[in-house]
């Protein structure tokens, strides 16, 4: 507390820049979305045109988009770009050195694979980063959250640790409460469900399959129910049924948040309504268009693109995220004037159930798999309770010792006692229609 209170002694003079900048950019990102739907609307052109004018001195660039522009206003520019799938992302990426400007500061590279099961290597700057992160500050005060009470986070965006988890001390600026974090592949869902019950906290963050299986376990088990006030879901598709159980077990409401790796945050839940998404235009533009790739209606129904509009070094431009959504002008649960997205389709599960009956997450990350091979695509079925085929695509035949290294990836993360078939394919056979999903269990 001592600590605490000399840190609190350096206002006004000493205030660390990060917590300025979190403020800031917290209140700039409020002040779009509560001021009129000019305001965010000459932004965004705004910052379309310093970015495309950037990216119109790349070579790289011009061999992608410049043939294919034409109109001058920024918006009808972004319009006329063709349609970018998830490989032309990566060849993109692939085809030159990034760069930003020195504004921009030092660059970052991540993987991810998301839901596609095409891993893909991109590169994000300070700034686009700190962007991102402040986003979900905001959104914290667009929920109304009070940061002085402990949150729970249960995520497989963590080290393995020690313990039941990883405590960190509450940040005495912005986010006083203490948090406790643990990996979810570490321990069984009953496990985290225990857990959960004997460490009360105000808010739990977590994806929604995890979250549905606590529910289910609370609920057979008959364990003390933790009383918690929101869950900030992320990564899947919340259902109208998961927010009704949630509110029967715990008492609690879910804030849903829509992002992806590439791009960052795009669209928060209504804080008014469990329907309605409103976009994040301070980071993207998200548009959802039709087969033809033109915007559909109001209330219609179409394949959601973004433009992440902080993204430079890798740049998402009209992005198909392989996800379906209704477009709404405007929010209808509340009457926000920032584009809304409602009916978020696409998402799906990662649970595996052990041979014990113990239901237990399986999320395998890009990083894991290319640390094996060159994998361009990659998929996980399960074909029986003990057996798995891993599907995947690679540009040269696999060797022995990828194959090996595959298998003991494969055993290590979901199990040593299920066998693994490995099939090496030309293309894998993705639904029509619908979000690739990397690991398919038996699950009905």
């Amino acid at each position: 507390m001592q600590h605490q209170n000399n840190a609190l002694l350096s206002w006004p003079h000493e205030v660390p820049a990060p917590v300025a900048h979190t403020l800031l950019d917290a209140h700039f990102v409020r002040a779009l979305e509560l001021g009129p739907p000019e305001w965010w609307q000459q932004w965004q052109t705004a910052r379309l045109a310093e970015m495309l004018a950037w990216l119109g001195l790349k070579d790289w660039w011009n061999a992608w988009a410049t043939s294919r522009l034409g109109p001058s206003s920024p918006i009808e520019a972004l319009a006329s770009l063709p349609i970018m799938a998830r490989e032309d992302f990566r060849n993109l990426i692939a085809s030159h050195e990034p760069e930003v400007p020195l504004e921009h500061g030092k660059l970052s590279s991540y993987s991810t694979s998301g839901s596609s099961g095409v891993p893909v290597t991109f590169w994000r700057s300070e700034m686009a980063l700190r962007i991102n992160s402040n986003h979900y500050w905001a959104d914290h005060q667009r929920q109304g959250r009070d940061l002085t009470h402990r949150m729970a986070v249960i995520t497989a965006y963590v080290n393995s640790h020690d313990g039941t988890h990883l405590t960190a001390p509450g940040e005495l600026w912005l986010q006083p409460g203490e948090q406790m974090t643990r990996l979810i592949s570490q321990f069984t869902i009953a496990e985290h469900a225990f857990w959960l019950s004997s460490h009360p906290a105000a808010y739990l963050a977590t994806r929604p399959d995890l979250l549905s299986g606590v529910l289910s376990t609370i609920e057979t088990l008959k364990i003390h129910s933790p009383s918690i006030t929101q869950v900030l879901t992320y990564g899947q598709t919340v259902d109208p049924q998961l927010r009704e159980r949630t509110r029967q077990v715990l008492g609690a409401s879910i804030r849903d948040r829509y992002s992806c790796e590439e791009v960052g945050p795009m669209a928060f839940q209504c804080p008014e309504s469990d329907d309605y998404y409103h976009c994040a235009v301070s980071n993207a533009v998200v548009e959802v268009v039709d087969p033809q790739g033109r915007h559909v209606r109001d209330g219609a129904q179409g394949n959601v693109l973004v433009t992440g509009l902080h993204q430079w070094a890798s740049p998402t431009m009209r992005y198909d995220l392989g996800d379906i959504a209704t477009w709404h002008a405007r929010c209808p649960g509340c009457g926000s004037t920032v584009p809304a997205l409602s009916r978020l389709l696409g998402r799906k599960y990662f649970l595996l159930q052990r041979p014990n009956g113990e239901w237990h997450h399986i999320r395998i990350l890009a990083d894991e798999w290319l640390g094996c091979a060159p994998f361009r695509e990659y998929r996980l079925v399960q074909t029986s309770a003990m057996a798995f085929r891993a599907e995947f695509v690679l540009d040269q035949p696999i060797t022995e010792s990828q194959s090996q290294a595959t298998i003991a990836m494969l055993q290590r993360l979901v199990g040593p006692e299920y066998t693994f078939e490995l099939a090496q394919l030309s293309a894998i056979p993705w639904p029509p229609g619908r979000k690739r999903q990397e690991f398919v269990g038996l699950m009905p």
